[in-house]
């Protein structure tokens, strides 16, 4: 009765507010008011405008004698000076506008008394009900028969009446909680007659709580309220959860979400509601992820047919009516839609490895094919909206990719990758999109990746350099090197800030390294060494003959990598091969070391002023005047070791101290010669750097003879490399006093 009793007092209330002819005369008035009152003032400001433009204008109607002085002919004499006109009126300050008699924003205060009491008040109401039908469950006054249906009644009646509200617009919120609440109402009557009262089975429960939802959603779209809409949606999301199956099925689930979520897109044909797509997306997944039996299920094809129904109807939800409207998308949605694609092909790929691995190829190409439609129409139905078009257009580059792995294996991924990689960066000339640029540098990337980390050991054991892997790895490099060349055809408004010249030297920066890596990797003995030298003294006539600063970052690159296999990696063939005076691995070294001079003069000269020519022309000379001198004195060293070794085996100690005594006075000799071939050098290039050089190693030997040599060397030895030592320092004084060197130089 209690129930009975409050859906009476709704009704009449509604029904006294919808007979008050008075109050609704009233509120008309106002509003005529109001709007007289605003077309008042506009006529007002509209008087004063015209004034002040009339005021302003040189030859305005009824200024005297301004026809006439226009068609007058010149007088024979020259006129006098004409005093110049007076200032225009000031322009006229209008009166300030009537006030408006709309009425304020609503405050805090409103907001209470309006939005919070209307749903606090409908919560109370689902509460009061939820408790009556509790007490009179425990007192056995209504049977349960009666308390469902009066339950379906309440809620139906509150539904009603928020439909019929609708168009009142000083009462909006009153109405949408009216339809929340009947909501509310129903579906909790019917989750009562299935789980309390056992007068539901599963599937009339099922059929009624969807008939709920369809008839929320359809109030919701008749009376404009979002609000309404959510509560359906929400509700029908819930169904599964508050109807238990003993034995659950999930193409049951599926088919019913799938329902379900066309009844969302149905809605956002007529209503542009984001938030009722996000919900239904949010819930479908989570109820996906709660009842599918993953990775594979007893009904495969029919679970595949009915995940790529949803994934359908959440692909077209979130832009239909931007697409209809030409409207631009909103930036969560386009979260979802990269959401909905991740999900979708994630329990698809599940699915189909336990069933049927070979269509997950199809369906990633597939994928590709459907979302650069979508990207295409909607460019050209929506030309301002290049966030969506971009989405899209990424989804399917990037399954595109995907497909490659699951395609191929080994190192045609690679090729694939890198192939893709060019086709971008190819597009990047015809296309606005950063999308082109950027997808083909992420594909090159991850090829050049792939080819120099990934694929290492394929071929190598069998047949080194001579195999399918190395080839299609060497091809991946002239592949990211025409991906480089075609970069500067790139169109500039689609590269987002990134120069054309950049993104070239990217590539060409990773050209080079691939291939540096490759050298390195498969050749055997000093091979490596010998293909490096000549990568970088390609790069030097490359630089000579295109100049450019990206020469300068490949010389440095190629050249620390070529250093690290000649010092580093061969260094036990260099010493391995210290028995010998002169040897494959010390030549290599010297070559290593030129190579390097030669490498950071032509860069310099490229890179133009820069701070990184500077560097490149006196810091890679430099280093490799100085590891040059290291590797011809190391050399020395273990070629005189091998004697001292033998000295020690024979016990001939004597002999172990001639042997020490050689090699430091070969040192010093050593020192001597290469300090005045530097210093020559110096003189004849016009490089005093390169002539203090020379002239500090002079000192160190100087230092060196009469410290070390004078002390350990026997009195031969000691002699040979002080008189040395003294003639070359002769020859430099003699040298340094004739030649008259200009300032500077």
């Amino acid at each position: 009765m209690v129930l009975l009793l409050s859906l009476i007092a709704i009704v009449l209330a509604i029904w006294a507010l919808l007979s008050s002819p008075r109050r609704l005369q009233s509120r008309d008035d106002a509003r005529v008011l109001a709007i007289e009152d605003q077309l008042r003032s506009l006529y007002e400001r509209m008087h004063w405008l015209e004034l002040a433009v009339a005021a302003r204008a040189p030859g305005a109607v009824g200024e005297p004698g301004a026809e006439a002085v226009a068609i007058a002919p010149p007088p024979p004499s020259p006129a006098p000076a004409v005093a110049p006109p007076p200032p225009a009126a000031p322009f006229p300050e209008p009166p300030p506008p009537a006030p408006a008699s709309r009425p304020a924003a609503r405050d805090l205060e409103q907001r209470i008394g309006a939005r919070w009491a209307t749903w606090v008040g409908i919560v109370a109401i689902l509460f009061g009900v939820s408790f009556f039908l509790k007490w009179s469950f425990d007192n056995d006054l209504i049977g349960p028969s009666g308390r469902v249906m009066l339950g379906c009644l309440a809620g139906a009646g509150l539904l009603v009446a928020g439909l019929l509200l609708r168009h009142r617009r000083d009462v909006p919120l009153l109405s949408e909680g009216l339809a929340g609440g009947g909501l509310g109402i129903l579906y909790l009557s019917l989750f009562a007659a299935h789980a309390l009262y056992d007068l539901l089975g599963v599937g009339p429960t099922f059929a009624g709580m969807f008939a709920v939802t369809l008839a929320g959603a359809a109030v919701s779209v008749v009376s404009q309220r979002e609000a309404t809409a959510v509560l359906a949606v929400l509700g029908g999301l819930l169904t599964p959860v508050l109807v238990r199956v003993p034995q659950p099925d999930e193409r049951r689930l599926l088919v019913y979400l799938a329902v379900l979520n066309l009844l969302v897109l149905l809605i956002a044909r007529f209503r542009t509601w984001p938030a009722l797509t996000r919900l239904a997306w949010v819930g479908t997944v989570v109820l996906c992820l709660l009842a599918l039996d993953l990775p594979a299920g007893p009904h495969p094809l029919a679970r595949l047919i009915l995940l790529t129904a949803l994934w359908a109807i959440f692909l077209v939800a979130p832009i239909w009516r931007e697409r209809a409207a030409g409207r631009r998308g909103r930036e969560l949605d386009l979260a979802l839609t990269v959401g909905n694609a991740a999900v979708y092909f994630a329990l698809a790929y599940w699915t189909l490895e336990a069933w049927q691995p070979r269509l997950e190829v199809p369906l990633a190409l597939g994928l590709a094919i459907v979302y650069r439609v979508v990207a295409a129409d909607y460019a050209r139905r929506v030309p301002d909206d290049a966030g969506t078009v971009v989405v899209h257009e990424g989804l399917a580059w990037t399954a595109l990719t995907i497909a490659f792995p699951l395609a191929f294996d080994g190192q045609w991924v690679t090729l694939g990758w890198a192939i893709e990689g060019l086709v971008l960066i190819w597009a990047a000339s015809r296309l606005t999109t950063p999308l082109a640029p950027l997808g083909g540098l992420l594909a090159l990337t991850l090829a050049v990746a792939r080819s120099g980390w990934l694929d290492v050991g394929w071929g190598r054991i069998a047949h080194p350099v001579w195999n399918l892997s190395y080839a299609v790895h060497l091809l991946v490099v002239v592949v990211v090197a025409g991906a480089g060349w075609l970069a500067t055809r790139a169109r500039p408004d689609g590269l987002r800030g990134l120069a054309r010249e950049g993104l070239r030297d990217i590539l060409w920066v990773g050209a080079v390294g691939l291939l540096a890596a490759l050298l390195w990797r498969e050749p055997t003995g000093l091979w490596p060494a010998g293909l490096l030298i000549a990568e970088l003294l390609v790069i030097a006539l490359l630089a000579r003959a295109y100049p450019a600063p990206v020469w300068a970052v490949a010389a440095l690159l190629v050249g620390l990598v070529m250093l690290a296999r000649v010092f580093g990696a061969d260094h036990a063939l260099a010493r391995a091969a210290s028995e010998s005076l002169v040897s494959a691995p010390l030549l290599v070294r010297i070559l290593a070391c030129v190579a390097l001079a030669l490498a950071g003069n032509a860069v310099a000269e490229s890179a133009g002023h820069s701070g990184l020519a500077l560097v490149m022309r006196r810091g890679l000379p430099g280093a490799a005047a100085a590891l040059l001198l290291f590797a011809l004195s190391l050399h020395w060293i273990w070629y005189q070791n091998g004697f001292a070794r033998a000295a020690r085996q024979a016990r001939d100690f004597a002999e172990v101290a001639r042997v020490d005594w050689r090699t430091q006075v070969g040192l010093s000799l050593l020192w001597t010669l290469y300090a005045a071939a530097a210093l020559a050098w110096g003189f004849v290039r016009g490089t005093p750097v390169v002539r203090y050089g020379a002239l500090g190693l002079f000192g160190l030997t100087v230092v060196k003879v009469f410290l070390a040599d004078l002390a350990a060397v026997s009195t031969v030895y000691r002699v040979v490399s002080f008189l040395v030592l003294g003639i070359v320092l002769l020859g430099v004084s003699a040298l340094y006093q004739k030649i008259q060197r200009p300032a500077g130089r």
